[in-house]
């Protein structure tokens, strides 16, 4: 992952870079930066293609500057960039070599032997009430542990960016657990162990991680205090002892029962070592982690549901919508054919009807038009889309097929059609100009999936098909309704239709029927709606 580093009066601080990284001196900013020379929205890092990172200068009063020189626009980030805002110096690292981290396979009883202390991390999610406290010690430590939640909480607020989450706990463990290395270790979906932060007392420190003491972690889900054999220390780890010794605390990250990752902190030369006390309190920290991941799995969850709906509420019926985003009903992305029925629908004249409205006005003409359309076409579960100035395209067949889909579409031109003839008596009372549509309707075959650039890709469909009805709506009259060969077959005993025109394509004809109305004693509509 990559990182930035702002060295301050205070010290170092680190945070792992995600895609949209505003610094400044506003609290709502990802970086927050409290220094005077600094704004409250100073600059921008974002992730781009290929695993790269850009820099820009967001209107800063005292700018920012690039090893040395004043940045103008946008400039890609190297290795070792330094950037400076205000008084304080920032340094970019790209993402961590593999030569700088050393993994270690140790011999599991060996690291037993060495083993002071255990602990379950959920025994660290329970409070003693006011009357069992029996000592300061134990009221010192339950304060310890909200302090260090409460901090937590402020500096994670409602980032939904897990790597930067760990950051942050990272830098408050090391805030009082002072340590030489530290390292947060998620699984992979292979099971294997990932390092997801890490943070070293010396910049550029080699990481050294032992796989096996991962491992033996994870397998007991309990945490450790491990000081290597020393016979000035003991056994129990005095608080101060005469020759230093390599010290760790090494947790589980666990969401109920389930392993999510482990913290493991170093000291290698400590003449304090780690104790009871300390397992303790980064067992509370490893166990709102794993609440701050679970939160923020959830938030994301929810969030791309949300998404999720609002994209196809725009294209389809609401119920359907709903279905898609529960999951029942299925949206092939990547592409497959299916049998369809397009209709089209065309403004005539369309230039003359707007010509005298200003910009504000056309686009509410424009979406007034397209509310009265879209309503019949969700009323029989079709699919919008795309809007194209005055026009519309409408599938049937995708992404929900139904075996009288070509009579869903004609019903449906047909009703648009009655219902311009309403919306005309009401413009004509209003003295505004009636407005007039041609639509046509084709059957046949379709590709459906998700069309366009990586960053703006839609669901959408292609082919012959969308040509064809292009063409039938494009000459079709005011008031007319046109339909394909196809379509008259599977529609010809339920509505009253005359053979209209045949159309010249480039490579074929086709042919077009006019429906002229509803046959006399048609059956009520065979479909039920959903929901």
């Amino acid at each position: 992952m990559a990182k930035l580093y702002i060295f301050t009066k205070k010290g170092r601080s680190e945070y792992n870079l995600v895609d949209h990284n505003v610094i400044g001196r506003h609290p709502k900013n990802r970086i927050k930066i409290l220094e005077a020379g600094i704004s409250k929205v100073h600059c921008l890092i974002a992730s781009e293609e290929n695993q790269t990172f850009s820099i820009r200068d967001l209107g800063s009063r005292n700018g920012t500057y690039i090893n040395g020189t004043r940045l103008k626009g946008k400039m890609f980030l190297k290795d070792g960039d330094e950037i400076k805002m205000g008084h304080t110096l920032c340094l970019f690292r790209e993402q961590m070599e593999a030569r700088r981290v050393k993994w270690r396979d140790d011999d599991k009883d060996a690291i037993r032997e060495t083993i002071l202390h255990k602990v379950a991390p959920q025994q660290m999610n329970k409070f003693f009430p006011e009357t069992n406290i029996i000592d300061e010690e134990m009221l010192r430590a339950d304060y310890e542990r909200l302090r260090i939640s409460f901090e937590l909480q402020r500096d994670i607020g409602f980032d939904l960016h897990v790597d930067f989450i760990l950051g942050r706990v990272l830098d408050r463990a090391f805030e009082v657990l002072a340590f030489d290395q530290g390292v947060v270790l998620l699984l992979d979906p292979q099971g294997a162990f990932a390092i997801h932060a890490y943070k070293t007392k010396t910049l550029g420190d080699e990481l050294i991680i032992s796989r096996t003491l991962a491992d033996l972690v994870a397998d007991d889900g309990q945490g450790v205090v491990l000081m290597n054999p020393n016979p000035s220390a003991g056994r129990e780890a005095p608080e101060f002892i005469e020759t230093p010794v390599q010290t760790t605390l090494a947790v589980p990250i666990l969401d109920e029962h389930d392993l999510q990752g482990v913290i493991i902190l170093d000291r290698w030369a400590a003449y304090h070592p780690y104790r009871e006390k300390d397992l303790n309190l980064l067992s509370n920290v490893a166990n709102k982690t794993a609440l701050f991941m679970r939160n923020s799995q959830i938030a994301k969850s929810v969030t791309r549901e949300s998404l999720e709906r609002e994209r196809f509420r725009k294209i389809l019926s609401p119920e359907m919508a709903e279905m898609v985003v529960a999951g029942q009903l299925k949206v092939d992305l990547e592409g497959k054919q299916h049998a369809a029925t397009l209709l089209m629908v065309n403004m005539i004249d369309f230039n003359a009807q707007t010509g005298a409205l200003d910009p504000e006005g056309l686009i509410e003409f424009l979406n007034q038009y397209y509310d009265h359309l879209v309503g019949v076409v969700f009323r029989h579960e079709g699919m919008i889309d795309q809007y194209l100035g005055d026009r519309i395209l409408v599938v049937w067949g995708v992404p929900q097929p139904h075996e009288d889909d070509p009579l869903r579409a004609v019903t449906a031109a047909v009703e648009m059609q009655q219902m311009m003839e309403a919306i005309n008596q009401q413009r004509q009372n209003d003295n505004l100009p009636l407005l007039e549509i041609g639509i046509g309707v084709a059957t046949g075959t379709v590709v459906a999936g998700s069309l366009g650039s990586q960053k703006t890709r839609r669901y959408s469909i292609v082919g012959e098909l969308v040509n064809d009805v292009q063409a039938i709506c494009a000459s079709a009259r005011s008031e007319q309704v046109l339909i394909s060969e196809k379509t008259f077959q599977m529609v010809q005993k339920l509505f009253d239709i005359d053979e209209a025109h045949t159309l010249q394509l480039r490579d074929r004809a086709v042919k077009c029927f006019e429906i002229i109305g509803e046959q006399e004693g048609r059956p009520a509509q065979p479909w039920s709606y959903l929901g």
